[in-house]
């Protein structure tokens, strides 16, 4: 059975709730605790601070009340490209000590930062890898070998740093470096082009990264420094009678691989290219018509796998992946486009049964609560993005409550300490969810 990253500690991780994006390296997005706990007689609130001309990006935390805030320049409004971290006070969200600008290579793109095991945090952006210690002073720095954006940076068991550029036509390249000068120990070319974000699991048979191309799910092996093509597991999501597009992250659970595609946007373009929307894009986009999939693919062997339309409406679209919980089994997916979200039970016999649906329009990263089975994510509604409280199992909305941001855009939940939920979107928002 896949391990839960919230069992923890994580091997190569700091030992925190929430050392990286997702909570962990199989990006379950669910975390042990109290959580909201949200009675009906309480309400929502929402404390939002504005970054003008900055992309927030993904809070993580260290120890208990040490919160960071990870992000770059805004790419519609900034006039150069630039990372940086701040460590910030986690009711307020204002900075209590800030990075310097970093370089990005002239690569406008989200990153990524974990928590090391080692105290310090690492964070990709744009092509570059920066090392920072706890008061955000700049550690060490390597220059990526790719001349474009990496998308993500997990941590492997042995303490090594994996990222992956993103491409859109062109093979991507894994990099792996050394934590402590950031020495690329390992350069891997990818089969093919890729554009979400990976997955790892560790089990008794080995680490194996899962990742998506425009129309295959791959596996790579690590061990020893070194990475390696998985021939034997190579699964395939391409529908021959259905307009599709390229899926983004991989999620793991059940000893299995989830993901949705149809990914492709105007906006991923341009912002690729560094470029703001209204001026040429990398290349023409082709934005397909189809509706949304979720695809199911077993760890244990890439030809058992399964396909779910979950909405079957025209113009599906989503910027990130479903949700999965090992614990009740239950698939949480969506069609940010349609405005739709729902819940699937994965039954024994592989089915996928529905539990409810809901007229939600997600487009952030969903989160869990575990313990209270609170489902969080976004609604973008015609003034503004709300975050919302579901119950996982029926759907049930228990609490919603504006975020002060107008649009969201596939970026991260945190969870918090004392009854809270960190959101953050590429708009320049940042706010803290909590319980009045």
């Amino acid at each position: 059975m896949t391990e839960l990253d919230r069992s923890g500690p994580i091997p190569g991780y700091y030992p925190s709730a929430w050392p990286c994006e997702c909570g962990g390296p199989r990006r379950q997005k669910s975390v042990s605790g109290p959580g909201l706990n949200l009675q009906p007689d309480e309400k929502l609130q929402a404390t939002t601070r504005t970054m003008d001309g900055r992309w927030p990006v993904m809070f993580v935390q260290r120890d208990g009340g040490e919160l960071y805030l990870q992000g770059g320049a805004q790419p519609f409004q900034a006039d150069e490209s630039f990372g940086w971290l701040e460590k910030v006070d986690p009711k307020s969200l204002e900075p209590v000590a800030r990075s310097p600008k970093l370089q990005s290579g002239g690569h406008n793109w989200c990153g990524a930062v974990v928590v090391h095991e080692n105290g310090d945090l690492y964070m990709t952006n744009g092509r570059f890898c920066h090392r920072l210690s706890p008061d955000c002073s700049v550690v060490a720095e390597r220059e990526l070998p790719e001349d474009c954006a990496y998308n993500g940076l997990l941590i492997l068991s042995d303490g090594n740093l994996i990222m992956k550029d993103i491409q859109l036509s062109d093979r991507s390249h894994f990099s792996v470096l050394e934590p402590e000068r950031l020495d690329e120990i390992e350069h891997f070319e990818f089969p093919e082009n890729s554009v979400g974000r990976f997955s790892i699991d560790r089990s008794p048979e080995g680490e194996f990264i899962y990742v998506t191309s425009d129309t295959k799910a791959y596996r790579l092996y690590y061990a020893d420094g070194k990475l390696g093509l998985d021939d034997a597991w190579i699964g395939h999501y391409d529908l021959p009678d259905e307009d599709q597009s390229f899926a983004w992250d991989t999620c793991l659970g059940d000893d299995n691989v989830w993901f949705m595609d149809m990914g492709e946007a105007q906006a991923v373009r341009a912002m690729l290219a560094a470029r703001p929307i209204g001026t040429a894009p990398l290349s023409t986009p082709n934005v397909a018509s189809g509706p949304q999939h979720v695809f199911r693919i077993s760890t244990a062997d890439a030809s058992d796998c399964g396909t779910l339309t979950p909405f079957g409406m025209r113009n599906g679209g989503i910027v990130a992946p479903p949700l999965y919980d090992q614990d009740t089994r239950v698939l949480v997916a969506y069609d940010s486009n349609n405005g739709k979200l729902g819940g699937w039970r994965y039954e024994s016999d592989g089915d996928l049964r529905e539990l409810w649906t809901a007229d939600i329009r997600n487009r952030q990263q969903p989160m869990l609560f575990a313990d209270t089975r609170e489902l969080i994510v976004d609604d973008v509604q015609e003034d503004g993005d709300y975050v919302v409280v579901l119950d996982l199992g029926t759907g049930e909305e228990k609490g919603r409550v504006h975020s002060g941001a107008a649009q969201s855009s596939g970026m991260f939940f945190c969870p918090g300490w004392d009854r809270d939920v960190y959101y953050a979107t590429l708009f320049g928002e940042v706010a803290r969810i909590y319980v009045a």
